[in-house]
């Protein structure tokens, strides 16, 4: 199977295009749309399927409606990969779904696959994973040395879970003056009436290239892997544990479904209890090690992209 792929953002590109890849798919990434590309690279590459993902700077108006109407135009299959349900499915899956017009829409919301069938599209659930040819473990940098790493983008609004998470995970580290370093944006214009707590500018680090994420999680003794949800699992969740490193994660139903606690990552459910974790695991190097260790081991078993390329061609094949 041929396969382009239209995106621009490295934590894409460097995901589901190896996945197919290694089963023996041909994969063009393409990061640019216009209209005489697309005309060229249908008669030069023949692509069997067009992939699109979430939703970023690759996705303007003009450029959602050229895709559409290119796989509308050459009846190809475009599979679309909604990683922003179910906050944002009302203001951007659906609309992009509107202009880009997919043919199957894969879902990290579970939730939302009835809804996609209900309006007439091929739907099922895809979850994030890991991509073990990028996400490992690599030599650590003096820069990011710490003793607790945050990689994270701060809230806008700070509605359900995620704020919860934050409070639980960092607030007390911040309030005791841990050795945090905190990347991400918005950072700096977090306010204590919407957050609960500052974080103080001498642990913000700025913003992280994505290429540099492996090097932070492998030279912290400690990540945080505030989560979104109190079901599903982010990104980072397994792009940490596939790069090696030590994961403390709010007790959550979602961590629980793939993950067991002190064997693959540790959990905490208070901010009483982040405390006391941290201050165990710091002192217990050879015991974050192994938990590290085994945490890498069942994400590159049980969660790559491969794993996930696999179920969008069983779905294609049933189509």
């Amino acid at each position: 199977m041929r396969i382009l792929f239209l995106e621009d953002d490295p934590q894409y590109v460097h995901g589901l295009p190896d996945g197919f890849r290694e089963l023996g798919c041909d994969v063009m990434v393409q990061a640019s749309v216009n209209k005489e590309e697309l005309k060229l690279i249908y008669h030069l590459f023949k692509p069997d399927v067009i992939f699109t993902c979430g939703w970023g700077k690759l996705h303007s108006k003009e450029n959602l409606k050229l895709i559409g109407n290119f796989t509308e135009d050459h009846r190809l299959t475009h599979c679309y990969w909604a990683t922003e349900d179910p906050r944002w499915t009302e203001e951007w899956s659906l609309p992009f779904v509107e202009m880009a017009k997919p043919t199957h829409i894969f879902t990290i919301d579970p939730d939302s696959v009835d809804m996609y069938r209900q309006k007439g599209f091929i739907s099922a659930y895809l979850p994030w994973a890991c991509n073990p040819q990028y996400h490992q473990p690599v030599a650590p940098k003096e820069e990011y040395r710490c003793d607790i790493a945050v990689v994270a983008t701060a809230g806008i609004t700070w509605s359900g879970f995620r704020k919860k998470a934050v409070n639980i995970l960092m607030k007390p580290l911040v309030k005791n003056g841990y050795n945090i370093k905190v990347w991400g944006k918005r950072w700096d214009e977090q306010h204590e009436c919407v957050l609960g707590f500052t974080v103080p500018s001498k642990y913000l680090q700025g913003k992280l290239p994505y290429e540099e994420t492996n090097a932070v999680y492998s030279s912290a003794k400690i990540v945080l892997g505030i989560q979104n949800r109190v079901d599903e699992l982010n990104s980072r969740t397994f792009e940490i544990m596939g790069a090696g490193g030590f994961m403390l994660a709010p007790d959550t139903e979602g961590i629980r479904k793939y993950f067991t606690p002190d064997k693959h990552l540790a959990v905490s459910g208070s901010e009483q209890q982040t405390l006391e974790m941290v201050d165990y695991y710091l002192k217990h190097a050879g015991k974050r090690q192994k938990i590290a260790y085994q945490g890498r081991q069942l994400v590159i078993d049980k969660h790559t992209y491969r794993d996930r390329a696999a179920t969008i061609l069983n779905v294609l094949g049933g189509k």
